[in-house]
């Protein structure tokens, strides 16, 4: 039986806005020439749904597939192999395209990274984003705390949310500045005309809990929306470039998306630091082994 009780995940749909073309793996022993030539073609067909709008649609709602991008990079791996150069692997994937970008620079293909990661920057921030934002810049640590628990209930996969009314109460000012007016214009229009301010006010008190719980599900509604919409065409493509370890697109990405993935820096420091426990485990096991 389905559990009506949990949220839709964004990840599981499968979009027909998201267009791939038809892919053919390289040929085992093609030419330098050739490879660049089918590498160029494989960038031209993935170019159109980045720069320009694609049969009078928004470029924003037409996303290149994640086979079509894994395609691309299949011949960026094979080109890069057959000009030479020997490592070929995550951690130095952004040298690889740059050395082919040197030798090939009618390919554009770091122009072509560029693009997609400009128009994943061009996305709207979602409430997560936003509220991640505001943590990074917080200074009151009574304000991080509340931002906090928003985060962690807009993430919780219950639609049932097991929260006081003292919550909501404490949370309602900051809820109602992260939600859209929609629930601050309802407040205001509650007010009678023939009400004074400061009776409004001392009203308005008794609901504050009900105002909050109203902020907070304009909130999550604001979210799961920006996840059906967004997820499905921009994480593929994030986690392609991601992959680059590039850190200037890298931050980029971390501009408009939660990324818990290491940063480049991050990533090199534990593959150095993997690198030298093998050599360590190696001269020990070589040299103290019975």
């Amino acid at each position: 039986m389905p559990q009506l009780n949990k949220r839709p995940v964004a990840e599981e749909i499968k979009p027909s806005d998201v267009v791939s073309g038809r892919t053919h793996p390289p040929a085992e022993n093609a030419t330098p020439r050739e490879l660049a030539e089918q590498l160029r073609a494989s960038l031209r067909n993935l170019h159109k749904f980045v720069v320009l709008p694609y049969r009078d649609q928004s470029s924003l709602e037409l996303w290149p597939s994640r086979k079509a991008l894994e395609h691309a990079m299949t011949l960026v791996e094979a080109l890069g192999r057959a000009i030479g150069i020997k490592k070929i692997e995550i951690g130095c994937l952004d040298g690889v395209v740059r050395r082919i970008d040197l030798r090939y620079p009618k390919l554009g293909l770091i122009a072509f990274v560029d693009a997609l990661v400009r128009k994943i920057a061009s996305v709207p921030l979602g409430p997560l984003t936003r509220i991640e934002k505001a943590l990074a810049g917080s200074n009151d640590a009574q304000k991080t705390d509340q931002l906090i628990a928003i985060r962690d209930l807009l993430k919780s996969p219950d639609w049932e949310l097991k929260v006081k009314a003292s919550t909501w109460r404490e949370l309602g000012p900051l809820l109602l500045e992260l939600s859209s007016g929609l629930v601050k214009e309802g407040i205001a229009k509650a007010k009678p005309a023939t009400m004074q301010d400061i009776d409004f006010y001392n009203s308005k008190k008794l609901f504050d809990g009900a105002f909050g719980l109203a902020a907070f599900l304009e909130l999550q509604r604001q979210h799961l929306l920006w996840r059906l919409k967004w997820d499905h065409k921009v994480l593929p493509v994030a986690q392609w470039i991601y992959i680059l370890q590039n850190p200037t697109w890298d931050d980029q990405l971390r501009q408009v998306l939660i990324m818990r993935d290491m940063t480049p820096a991050e990533f090199e420091k534990k593959i150095k630091s993997d690198k030298e426990t093998l050599k360590k485990r190696r001269y020990r096991k070589k040299n103290f082994s019975q």
